[in-house]
């Protein structure tokens, strides 16, 4: 598996899976396609990718003070499988690089909470839901080298998913 900068041809997959997901299971991301679609214009749009096959993104923004990972998602044939993971400290490790004070994340859907608190994402007592009442969790800088370090170290990226 690969993970890299989004193309046209990524973003075209990529949305032709969120939009069957969406009429299928109605859930999922499709309802951002605009967002996605202008994060493949400001580079913030990152695919595994196995072949040239898309096995799941995420998107994250640099902010003048901290950053966020703003959707991460797998295709549903893929999840459990180490991918969301992988993807989501290659996105804490690439805000780093950026100087990232903080990473926060919005747990959509509030089920995703779990996910991000295995990876080290914690509420803070002067948090209280976004606008959208969705739970917010953050990272610190030097939790965030942590994260990175244990992941390149080999630990089971299985154990996170």
């Amino acid at each position: 598996m690969l993970i890299k900068k989004a193309c046209r041809r990524d973003l075209k997959q990529l949305l032709a899976w969120l939009y069957l997901e969406q009429q299928e299971r109605e859930e999922g991301f499709f309802c951002n396609a605009p967002i996605i679609r202008e994060a493949l214009k400001t580079d913030e749009l990152f695919c595994a990718v196995v072949g040239s096959e898309v096995l799941g993104f995420v998107i994250h923004t640099r902010k003048l003070v901290g950053s966020s990972i703003d959707i991460l998602e797998v295709h549903p044939r893929y999840r459990g499988r180490g991918i969301g993971s992988s993807l989501a400290v290659d996105a804490v490790d690439r805000l780093l690089k950026q100087q990232a004070e903080f990473i926060s994340v919005q747990c959509a859907p509030k089920s995703s909470a779990s996910f991000w608190e295995r990876l080290g994402f914690r509420a803070t007592e002067e948090d209280s839901p976004s606008t959208w009442g969705r739970l917010v969790l953050h990272l610190s800088n030097s939790e965030a080298a942590n994260l990175v370090e244990k992941f390149r170290r080999g630990s089971s990226n299985r154990l996170l998913d």
